[in-house]
């Protein structure tokens, strides 16, 4: 991703420079001339830049696609998504055009992120490797929320008024910008200390030894950040002695307002004197691996409290959903596949009352297992999460009052 980042930044490079370029060799005798001839203090390349003549504001909407890249996808890549997730947004802009190549738009975007281990990998594509990420059964969906200041160059210049513009152009564009995400995943019928869920799991509420907690939100979308699924906000106590016991850090809480770069490229095409329709394609490089709320291990469950508070069981249940399933499917369809030992049983240290079993390899405290880290890990934190935007947009050009200076010709 980084080499594709690069390679983009070298091209719109030479795509300011070149077009210059190659208008100097085209004319350059003539440009000569007239460079000769003309004082520092009187160059006219700002003056062309800023010409108020050819000058214009424009508005516009449109609706886009919106497909992520992090944890929870088809494979184990930067670049696997799942089209089926696909889900739309929405956009509005500002767009002030000057010069004869450049504009910049202020952008603001709304849009859907969402994914889920078992319906992307399905069980009918078991194999070594993606069985342990439908065992891993998240899911999220994320609302981004994205306000961004973009630079578009057009290939074809223009330099006259907004009417003669060509009729079609291929621009790139490449900015920053902020967004306000807020992952959440669907919350379970019960957490259980079980390795998958029993056919009549109302008989093992309550009790001395309870081995199932019912969760009020059942069904509900919950803030995950909130929840601190992967530990980040375990009390100061609780911290160092899990730092103690499994030699390991945990995370701090993520913020849910990051920077992200857009950069892209795009074709628009001339309806009328002042409607434009253009598709576009950009890419968001993001710097947090939490849109998904998947980057590091699976932590000790006992260090989110006693699961008899519904606030820990809740925070339990969706840090780990690695036994959210029937018997039969876990039993026939999912160990099979992958396990030879099928089930652990997991004493935490940090509370001895609290055990808990699952199948090996999934729901372990970090620190366990490391002879198999990859099971061990509930996400991967070498890459962070991404998001591509394909946008149809239609633009309005205020000609009339907006564009200074404007005369008739």
């Amino acid at each position: 991703m980084k080499k594709l980042i690069l390679t983009f930044s070298i091209i719109m490079s030479a795509m300011m420079i070149l077009p210059d370029y190659a208008d100097a060799q085209l004319f350059g005798g003539k440009n000569k001339r007239r460079k000769s001839s003309r004082k520092i203090g009187s160059f006219s390349g700002s003056k062309r830049l800023f010409n108020p003549e050819i000058s214009y504001y424009a508005v516009g909407g449109g609706i886009n696609a919106l497909n992520y890249f992090g944890e929870i996808a088809p494979r184990p890549t930067s670049l696997s998504t799942d089209i089926s997730f696909t889900r739309p947004g929405i956009n509005l802009f500002l767009k002030q055009k000057f010069g004869e190549r450049y504009s910049w738009k202020v952008n603001f975007m709304w849009g859907r992120l969402k994914a889920s281990d078992i319906e992307t990998v399905g069980v009918d594509n078991f194999n070594a490797e993606n069985a342990n990420r439908y065992l891993r059964n998240l899911d999220f969906r994320n609302d981004i929320y994205e306000l961004s200041f973009q630079g578009q160059l057009d290939l074809i210049k223009h330099g006259g008024r907004f009417s003669s513009r060509p009729p079609v152009n291929v621009y790139a564009f490449f900015g920053v910008g902020v967004i306000y995400h807020n992952p959440k995943g669907q919350v379970p019928d019960y957490f259980s200390t079980d390795a998958f869920m029993a056919d009549n799991p109302i008989d093992f509420l309550g009790g001395n030894s309870p081995r199932y907690y019912e969760l009020e939100q059942a069904g509900e979308w919950v803030s995950l950040r909130d929840l601190g699924t992967e530990g980040q906000f375990f009390d100061a106590e609780t911290r160092a002695q899990y730092n103690d016991l499994y030699e390991k850090d945990l995370p701090q809480p993520y913020s849910r307002i990051q920077i992200v770069l857009p950069v892209g490229i795009g074709a628009r095409y001339k309806l009328t004197n002042n409607l434009d329709i253009a598709l576009d394609f950009g890419y968001r490089h993001t710097f947090t691996d939490y849109l998904d709320d998947v980057s590091g291990e699976y932590v000790d469950l006992s260090g989110f409290g006693d699961p008899s508070d519904p606030n820990a069981a809740l925070a339990m249940a969706m840090s780990d959903k690695s036994n959210q399933f029937d018997g039969q499917t876990f039993n026939e369809n999912i160990l099979p596949a992958i396990y030879s030992q099928r089930i652990h049983t997991y004493n935490t240290v940090l509370n001895p009352d609290l055990t808990w079993n699952r199948a090996a390899g999934y729901g372990k405290a970090a620190g366990v297992g490391n002879d198999d880290v990859r099971r061990n890990n509930r996400g991967n934190q070498n890459d962070n999460d991404i998001y591509i935007v394909t946008n149809i947009s239609v633009t309005y050009i205020l000609g009339g009052g907006l564009v200074r200076g404007a005369k008739f010709r």
